[in-house]
């Protein structure tokens, strides 16, 4: 029995998430006369980006960052803010006439007879196809030893991170040597702090290295969306290693965090007296630990069996197998290296809704 709604509406197609995924998605579907609507539950479009820390920036050129139909026009090989995304974001939205509903968070997905029913507030929605349009990034994770840091160490998870006004000590642990964890390691120290980065090394996308700007990015960019990708032998294993290890340094370097004071260190192996060890045994007397950690998949509001032993989907290309009129879009390496990023969720979105059943 669902609990009792006021309103009910009915669409042919509904997108899950406002975010770039969602959006893309909504440029085609609009393309193709579909009745869908857009269901976002941030107050305005870009948010998500919007409440991301302050100096964050793109580590790809500002030619590889537009969606579907509507150039993002700043120079090249510029690295563009997360405010002037998120604005382009609400544009974008704004330019297509996207129908979203804002502040519409999404309590359940189930399926009841023959179409889906979406609970948001006071409002049930029903329709025949569903793009789950969430993201990769949704629950932050941090492991469950760090409940016993002593209580007099500042802790957070980068997600609550803004600016190093947080971290009012001198010495810190940046736990995840991934792209947020390097960066915001190489934002505390040039701000004065002691620090170290513990993880292992993960790589570099080089978009914005000197090879890259030798070619405008392109040459970079072709391999991330044609080599790297679900049907090949080097795209499977960077999806198996990027699952475990995060993701691969963009803006700043392994060289350029060393050169700036920050310590590099082993993995974070257990807490010993309230304080971090080290896997080669090194007990680590910091003020503060940032854990850049990465996220988690959040997907019990949908009640349907279709995900395996992770929580993650089962999905070929974000097309969910015998659960027909479901999809989801902007997956981590949904088809390549490139699918959760701003440039390549379009080729995605293009897929997806042309699988949308009439």
């Amino acid at each position: 029995m669902f609990p009792k709604h006021d309103l009910e509406e009915v669409f042919h197609t509904i997108v899950i998430g406002g975010g770039q995924a969602g959006l893309a998605a909504g440029y085609f579907l609009s393309k193709q006369g579909e009745n869908f609507v857009i269901l976002d539950q941030n107050e305005r479009t870009g948010d998500s980006w919007r409440k991301r820390w302050k100096s964050l920036r793109l580590f790809t050129p500002s030619q590889f960052d537009s969606l579907p139909g509507l150039s993002y026009s700043k120079t090249i090989n510029y690295l563009p803010s997360k405010d002037e995304i998120a604005d382009y974001l609400e544009e974008y939205a704004r330019h297509f006439h996207l129908p979203i509903r804002h502040s519409s968070k999404v309590e359940s997905l189930r399926y009841n007879d023959d179409d889906y029913e979406i609970l948001t507030g006071s409002t049930r929605f029903r329709a025949k196809n569903v793009i789950v349009a969430t993201g990769p990034f949704q629950t932050p994770f941090i492991p469950g030893f760090s409940e016993q840091l002593d209580k007099r160490i500042i802790q957070m998870h980068s997600a609550s991170y803004h600016d190093t006004s947080q971290f009012p000590v001198n010495k810190v642990l940046v736990v995840g040597a991934g792209n947020s964890g390097a960066e915001i390691a190489l934002e505390l120290a040039n701000n004065g702090k002691e620090v170290w980065l513990a993880g292992r090394d993960v790589g570099r996308v080089p978009a914005n290295s000197p090879l890259g700007k030798v070619f405008n990015g392109h040459l970079i960019w072709w391999i991330m969306t044609h080599l790297l990708t679900v049907d090949t032998p080097i795209g499977k294993k960077i999806q198996a290693e990027g699952n475990h290890h995060g993701t691969p340094l963009g803006r700043a370097t392994r060289n350029e965090v060393a050169s700036s004071g920050v310590k590099l260190s082993p993995k974070v192996a257990d807490i010993q007296d309230g304080f971090p060890k080290l896997e080669d045994g090194q007990i680590l007397d910091v003020e503060g630990v940032l854990w850049a950690t990465g996220y988690r998949p959040y997907f019990e509001w949908i009640k349907l069996p279709i995900f395996d032993e992770n929580e993650y989907p089962i999905h070929s290309r974000g097309v969910v197998k015998d659960t027909p009129g479901l999809y989801f879009l902007g997956l981590l390496f949904q088809s390549g290296l490139s699918s959760s990023l701003l440039g390549g969720v379009g080729k995605d979105a293009a897929y997806i809704t042309s699988k949308i059943s009439r």
